[in-house]
C-alpha cells in the first residue's frame, strides 16, 4: 500500500521525516499490545507507537515533543500510568492516551502526533 507523507508542521514538530501508513495497512496484532500499555508498530517507514487501555486503542508517532526521544524503551516496553497516561521514560512528560495532549511534565502545552488507527479482525490497522 502507498504511504502518504507527514504534513510539514507535524514532521517538523516531531523532528521526523517519514511516511505514515496508508489506510488498511496492518500495524500490529491487538493481542500483542499490553492492556494497559503500548508497543511499537510493525511498520518500518515511520516510528509509530500503538497504545491500548481497555477498549481504547490509539497510535502516535513514537516521538516525545519535548526533546524528540522515543516514547518507549529500546525493549519496546511502554510506561502507562493509571491506565490513562502514556509517560515518556526519559523526562517523565505524560500524555493522555485518548488525545495525545500533554497532561504534565516538561512537554507542557504540546501534544503527540496522532496516527489514525482502527481495530479490524484482531489487528490494529491504519485508518
Amino acid at each position: 500500500m502507498d504511504a502518504f507523507p507527514l504534513d510539514a508542521e507535524s514532521a517538523a514538530g516531531a523532528g521526523v521525516s517519514a511516511a505514515l501508513p496508508a489506510p488498511g495497512t496492518a500495524l500490529k496484532a491487538l493481542d500483542a499490545i499490553p492492556d494497559p500499555g503500548g508497543a511499537p508498530a510493525d511498520y518500518a517507514p515511520a516510528p509509530i507507537l500503538i497504545v491500548r487501555s481497555g477498549e481504547t486503542v490509539t497510535a502516535f508517532l513514537n516521538v516525545c515533543p519535548h526533546q524528540g526521544r522515543p516514547l518507549c524503551l529500546p525493549s519496546g516496553r511502554t510506561l502507562v500510568s493509571e491506565g490513562r497516561f502514556l509517560v515518556c521514560p526519559f523526562h517523565g512528560a505524560s500524555f493522555d492516551i485518548a488525545t495525545g495532549a500533554c497532561a504534565g511534565g516538561p512537554a507542557g502545552g504540546s501534544r503527540l502526533t496522532a496516527v489514525p488507527v482502527q481495530v479490524a479482525d484482531g489487528m490494529v490497522v491504519a485508518a
